[in-house]
């Protein structure tokens, strides 16, 4: 039980941390102010390195929180099999070491991107 409590506060502070990071993120792309065309397409290579990364790191957060999702099932079904939980288990910790990674990520992407539009 104990561990079980130790995942599930684990998957609490990174899904905090991803959500106060992603919330963050969106702050600071608000405002940099209208640089598309009105068709949607961006007239800065700033803002256009964005949305490929945006796109790029949302991918990333999607197949890592599938892959806790898969071992979480594997988890469910190991039926008491030591090594299918402990399989499970490191699937899950990938999973999260993915999400973690990923959040970071974009992040790092939106610091750099601030100092760069900031100088």
């Amino acid at each position: 039980m104990k561990k079980l409590t130790k995942i599930f506060s684990t998957l609490s502070v990174t899904a905090f941390a991803f959500a106060f990071s992603y919330s963050s993120a969106f702050a600071a792309i608000s405002t940099w102010g209208a640089t598309c065309q009105p068709g949607g397409v961006p007239t800065d290579i700033r803002q256009a390195i964005m949305n490929v990364t945006n796109w790029i790191l949302g991918f990333i957060a999607i197949i890592a929180t599938l892959v806790i999702i898969y071992g979480g099932v594997q988890y469910l079904t190991a039926g008491g099999n030591e090594d299918n939980v402990g399989a499970a288990k490191k699937t899950i910790t990938y999973g999260i070491i993915g999400v973690v990674i990923a959040g970071l990520a974009y992040a790092m992407v939106i610091v750099v991107s601030t100092v760069i539009l900031s100088a």
